[in-house]
């Protein structure tokens, strides 16, 4: 019986390292669908929709352009959370006056969402027909917009006790 079970727990153990190692190579040979961080996305998507060298500058700068927007966006408003964490410490819980800090957070999103695209739209203004058609094939993707305009969000800081600083969204 004793036997029977260590056996058990022996090929229980193999397979389950089998499954772990499978686990952490499989993504690397098969293409990870999210590939890490330090990827140029712009020189990808110059080659993968043929872009000369203009038309990579202008999405450099049209990505530079969308990152600067959305730091000093992040700075000028007030994050969801601080806003929920407001209403949570009062005292009476005024729903009207809640729903009025979130329609105004969220139109200054609005704002920067429009102005965004307006540029978006002008640099595909430049693209040939083709161009532009794989482009917006593209961009129905997940995520594919995101990663190619807007650069990862920084880390957020460490205190050195092992737990993450404060995160502002």
């Amino acid at each position: 019986m004793r036997s029977k079970v260590l056996w058990f727990l022996l090929v229980a153990s193999l397979a389950l390292n089998v499954f772990f190692v499978a686990g952490v190579i499989y993504p690397r040979l098969m293409g990870h669908p999210h590939p890490p961080h330090d990827y140029d996305p712009v020189a990808r998507a110059a080659e993968e929709f043929s872009l000369d060298a203009g038309q990579t500058e202008a999405l450099t700068a049209l990505r530079g352009r969308m990152a600067e927007r959305l730091a000093a966006g992040r700075e000028e408003r007030e994050g969801f959370q601080a806003i929920i964490l407001e209403a949570l410490g009062r005292s009476d819980f005024d729903r009207a006056a809640l729903a009025e800090a979130l329609v105004a957070r969220r139109a200054g999103g609005d704002d920067m969402i429009l102005d965004m695209t307006g540029e978006l739209h002008g640099f595909l203004a430049e693209l040939s027909p083709q161009q532009k058609a794989a482009f917006l094939e593209r961009a129905r993707e997940r995520d594919f917009l995101r990663r190619l305009l807007f650069p990862p969000r920084p880390r957020p800081d460490h205190d050195g006790s092992g737990r993450e600083g404060p995160r502002r969204d």
